[in-house]
């Protein structure tokens, strides 16, 4: 009796272990029969047919949620930023993409897994989600972006991964636009353009202490000085902060924006750069709750060439109006003081092994 109970035991294990095989075998098949099934497609489809009616994009990121939207009389802008411009080629890009956007093969459809794709939701997921409607408020278009990824054959494409709102189902995709969450991405940007080489005088007059000025004497010249009376005793120019103050004209950017009549600039520091070829670029700046922010205009020497009053007449109109938040780096360069650009002079170094103030005389 032992026996055949003992037997019954094995030709039951044996049989668990058989149907977990079968079974395991089965999902196989099944999964790769799915994956078989699948066809690489439109992410999105008939989206491309609807481009022309997209009317609002709103875009909701880890950073916040923002809309661009196009009024007919003012083209695409941000309403929560004043109806400031947004970048045509950011919307541009942003809509040609989502209608190029196509499936290359199914990911997961585990919840508990989407945040390894970037795609858990947003904003307490770092997903960026992007929903474009038309003017009746009609959703053409929605999907959540997550990581990028490499493509075999990308073909100047690249790997990101998706899914559409309220399914778990992601999918690699083949993309040619990088979704963009962040709101400094979307603003229109070109308010001053001038070129590195044009550049020759910047003079900061700080909200307290005095005016200094940096300047290059020719364009030829690779390296900015700093003006005035030499470094005080045991300190020296930092060159390098020197060099990087030029950047806030040449490499002018900012990261956000506002209506000129919401910052109080009645207590400004003050920029003036000059360009070699008698261009004036002017800027006020001032601190608001640790950032700095700041206005612009430009104004051509009397007497110049078409060329740069024509410019200086469309910074001026381009920057009419608004006040321009710089990044942290920025900001700080541009609210520096003479003192600021001072560092300490190192030591002259001892020769050792002799005492303090002796040294060896020059060889006979």
């Amino acid at each position: 009796m032992r026996d055949f109970r003992r037997r019954n035991l094995i030709v039951l294990g044996v049989l668990a272990i058989v149907s977990v095989a079968i079974a395991a075998l089965m999902l196989t098949i099944r999964a790769r029969e799915n994956h078989a099934r699948f066809m690489p497609g439109e992410f999105l489809p008939g989206f491309a047919a609807h481009v022309k009616d997209a009317m609002r994009i709103h875009i909701v990121s880890h950073d916040g949620a923002f809309d661009v939207d196009y009024q007919p009389a003012k083209g695409w802008v941000l309403p929560a930023r004043g109806n400031y411009p947004a970048d045509f080629e950011q919307v541009r890009h942003t809509l040609i993409g989502l209608a190029a956007l196509e499936t290359v093969e199914p990911k997961t459809a585990r919840a508990d897994w989407l945040s390894y794709l970037g795609l858990d939701a947003p904003p307490k997921g770092t997903g960026t989600a992007i929903t474009v409607t038309d003017r009746a408020g009609n959703t053409l278009a929605a999907v959540i972006t997550g990581n990028n990824a490499e493509l075999q054959n990308a073909q100047g494409a690249t790997g990101l991964f998706v899914r559409h709102p309220g399914d778990n189902q992601s999918y690699l995709a083949r993309s040619v636009f990088a979704p963009h969450g962040n709101v400094a991405d979307w603003l229109e940007t070109g308010v001053v353009t001038i070129d590195a080489a044009r550049l020759n005088s910047i003079t900061i007059t700080p909200a307290t202490g005095a005016a200094f000025t940096i300047l290059r004497e020719h364009p030829s010249d690779q390296e900015y000085k700093l003006q005035g009376a030499p470094a005080p005793k045991g300190f020296a120019v930092n060159r390098a902060s020197v060099n990087l103050i030029p950047q806030l004209i040449t490499g002018f950017a900012f990261a956000d924006v506002a209506p000129a009549s919401q910052i109080d600039f009645s207590k400004a520091a003050h920029l003036s750069a000059h360009t070699f070829d008698m261009q004036n670029v002017h800027i006020d700046a001032v601190s608001v709750n640790g950032a700095v922010w700041i206005r612009v205009s430009a104004q051509a020497d009397p007497g110049t060439p078409t060329m740069q009053r024509q410019e200086a007449s469309m910074i001026s109109a381009r920057a009419a109006g608004w006040a321009y938040k710089l990044s942290p780096d920025k900001g700080q360069l541009l609210m520096m003081t003479r003192d600021g650009l001072m560092t300490k002079a190192d030591a002259p170094e001892k020769q050792p092994g002799l005492p303090p103030g002796v040294s060896f005389g020059a060889p006979n």
